[in-house]
């Protein structure tokens, strides 16, 4: 199974615009396409985000959510486009979870689709106006994430933080 793009973007953020979780939390009891038209819809309005977050500081969160969606949808499209019907209601039955047909998944990516996703990633976090140090964290962290996913097994983390929001920020060194 794919993972979620949700919890990509809960794991990145979590580790590298922590001042972003409550944002996140937001977004927890959402489905995915309400989480699209919350987060999308600030790039074409000056509207607040709609979670009571009002910041003149660039967000991460909208940014990884864009780049993440856009490749689950084009996946699924590309998919569908050339497959007999049955085959693509198979399809769209890998990308969605039977207890949540909401949440959009990633296929599993090649190295090479690594590097262009965080490519993609670091270059709409600077268009967005994220500074560069973060953007090059946030661009980083997401490659990490999807590497991991992309190891024999699925990586290191438990489906139990598909849930879409991250238990506990990162352990800080010293405590």
């Amino acid at each position: 199974m794919g993972l979620a793009v949700r919890q990509v973007v809960c794991e990145v953020v979590a580790e590298t615009a922590s001042e972003e979780l409550p944002l996140i939390e937001g977004m927890r009891y959402l489905d995915d396409s309400a989480v699209d038209r919350a987060l999308l819809r600030r790039g074409r309005s000056r509207e607040p985000l709609g979670f009571g977050l009002e910041m003149a500081v660039a967000l991460v969160t909208p940014v990884l959510w864009a780049v993440l969606a856009e490749l689950a949808k084009q996946t699924l499209s590309t998919v569908g486009e050339g497959a007999a019907p049955r085959l693509r209601s198979r399809v769209r039955g890998l990308f969605r979870r039977s207890d949540d047909p909401t949440h959009l998944q990633l296929p599993p990516l090649s190295q090479e689709q690594i590097v262009q996703v965080r490519d993609a990633v670091l270059e709409r976090c600077t268009a967005a106006g994220v500074e560069d140090p973060r953007a090059l964290a946030v661009a980083d962290g997401v490659a990490a994430r999807l590497a991991l996913d992309a190891l024999p097994g699925g990586g290191l983390r438990q489906d139990a933080e598909a849930d879409g929001a991250p238990d506990q920020p990162q352990r800080e060194q010293g405590e």
